[in-house]
């Protein structure tokens, strides 16, 4: 089939100088022009855009899928300002959901409740069933006695890669960091393949809806899952799927690919995060001793990440502090890992300028999170050393420097929403406030497209093939009634009016699963709905609670 896109204004990367139209043959662009149509084709189909922008179909480099379809039955605790609105939360969800054996929760920030919520704030109104809450960053947890009861967590454990808080007398007080959550996890997760498939398409819809065409996906245990959903036409975009480590050996062969369905790399994780104060940094956080948590040795992680690539698979690991960057960096150059192998450094939150230059050397792409410099700039100063500083969320530096940067949400961490984070990316700061936080790190409106289509194509291994509208690459494209190109203010107002991916226009799938937290599933950020984009608006059907 022929299909002619025409009277439309199609994004090239030469200086903002737009086609006119273009065919798609096959799945691919085969012909494009900047005066007339081509007249003479012979055309099955002939569509006019009446004027609107075609921009490259939209990447998101690292994400969850599966979390942003499962968070649609959490308690959404995102924007809770005090531990009595934390509780109230918890309560009416319990209220309105009784049948439920596990309550869980996500999105609360102690420096919003003024402290740690504990166990004794859950028991009080859910004794009966466990409760696990997971903080905005999900590294840290709380649950209830309940939940620490049903795991037999009663004192501190010594837990590798993890800590289990406890009080003066020697008692857990609810909170788990690290790898001391998987000891409540694997009570809870989802066994049920068929409700994990409807996750999956909950997750799916909320990235078509907002404008993506491709994913670059963390999901454990979900090869087989996306291969059923492909078989059943139920997979609207691209998924590269970036399996976790432990999934060695029960995953496909590295640069397997079938239809949209691809896998390439294996994810490792460093450290934590920032904001729970366990990214591992080389200068302590401030006012403390506390440098964070390396969650693996120099040799277990060179060993890792040395085996993954002597099975041919690309690496990504979770590196957010500058200790944990270095840890990651070194066990690269020691391994036989080659700058043409691109290996990935996610989120490199806080770097300094031998770890930019070491980047640059070892080839290593940033997978970057331009949102992150929002959510996190009201408590990052607080935390990290004033001559740390200038070396974080340096988007800016790190493609001066000739570091890829590919643009990530990290969803449902932040909003699944691309648009959003391309605005952060060029403004680092709210609509109508002024930027205080590293302004000359601010992207322009071609360089915030860039690392959400040809560079995170790069990080794909794809950029001969996606992230520009060009003859013989996929026709993989959206459609905006917006000119945000010359006007990016409207990027906080726009959403796609069509999706297109493989050629064909994409429309969200059907799902029977019920959704008792729709704000969970176009998640806004880490500071809840008071930065909710104006295009996320209208998928919010539930009030919140």
């Amino acid at each position: 089939m022929k299909t002619l896109i025409y009277n439309a204004k199609i994004w090239q990367w030469n200086k903002e100088s737009f086609a006119k139209w273009m065919i798609i043959e096959d799945s691919k662009i085969v012909e494009l022009g900047y005066t007339e149509v081509n007249a003479d084709a012979k055309l099955d189909e002939c569509i006019n855009f009446n004027g609107e922008l075609i921009l490259p179909g939209l990447i998101d480099a690292h994400i969850h899928v599966l979390f942003t379809g499962e968070v649609s039955h959490y308690i959404d605790l995102n924007g809770c300002k005090s531990i009595e609105e934390f509780q109230i939360r918890v309560k009416l969800h319990a209220e309105k959901y009784p049948t439920k054996e596990w309550i869980v929760g996500f999105g609360w920030e102690q420096d919003l409740l003024s402290r740690y919520p504990i166990a004794n704030d859950i028991d009080v109104f859910v004794n009966d069933r466990p409760v696990l809450l997971w903080r905005v960053c999900w590294h840290i947890a709380v649950v209830n006695t309940k939940a620490l009861t049903i795991a037999g967590i009663n004192t501190s454990l010594e837990i590798k890669g993890g800590i289990i808080d406890i009080d003066q007398e020697g008692v857990p007080t609810g909170i788990l960091r690290e790898e001391a959550t998987s000891i409540i996890q694997k009570y809870v997760g989802e066994t049920s393949n068929k409700i994990r498939k409807e996750y999956l398409v909950i997750g799916l819809n909320s990235c078509l809806k907002a404008g993506l065409t491709s994913v670059q996906t963390n999901d454990h245990g979900a090869w087989n899952l996306y291969e059923e959903l492909q078989q059943e036409q139920k997979l609207p975009i691209r998924v590269f799927l970036t399996p976790d480590y432990d999934e060695l050996g029960n995953i496909p062969l590295p640069n397997t690919c079938k239809g949209l369905l691809s896998c390439h790399r294996l994810k490792l994780f460093a450290d934590g995060s920032l904001g729970a104060e366990t990214a591992a940094l080389r200068k302590p956080y401030k006012n403390t001793n506390n440098k964070g948590l390396l969650i693996q040795s120099d040799r277990d992680l060179f060993f890792k990440l040395q085996k993954a690539h002597d099975h041919g698979y690309r690496v990504e690991i979770h590196a957010i502090g500058d200790r944990a960057a270095q840890q990651v960096l070194d066990a690269i150059e020691k391994s036989t890992i080659e700058p043409k192998d691109r290996p990935i450094l996610t989120h490199c939150q806080v770097l300094g300028k031998d770890l930019i230059s070491k980047m640059n050397q070892c080839g290593v792409i940033a997978n970057i999170q331009p949102s992150f410099t929002i959510t996190d700039a009201g408590w990052v100063l607080k935390r990290l050393q004033d001559d740390v500083i200038q070396y974080s969320y340096c988007w800016k530096t790190l493609i001066d420097s000739n570091v890829v940067c590919a643009g990530g949400s990290d969803s449902p961490v932040e909003t699944v929403n691309p648009f959003q984070g391309m605005y952060d990316a060029m403004y680092r700061a709210p609509p109508g406030q002024s930027c205080n936080f590293l302004p000359h790190e601010k992207l322009t409106f071609e360089e915030a497209l860039q690392i959400y289509t040809k560079n995170a194509a790069y990080a794909a291994g794809q950029e001969n093939k996606l992230g520009s509208l060009s003859v013989g690459y996929f026709a993989d494209f959206i459609v905006l009634p917006l000119d945000v190109v010359h006007d990016p203010n409207l990027l906080l107002k726009v959403k796609p009016s069509q999706v297109w991916v493989n050629g064909v226009r994409r429309t969200p799938l059907d799902t029977n699963i019920e959704e008792t937290n729709i704000s969970g599933l176009y998640a806004e950020g880490k500071n809840g709905r008071i930065r909710v984009c104006t295009c996320c608006r209208p998928f919010q059907f539930l009030p919140r609670e």
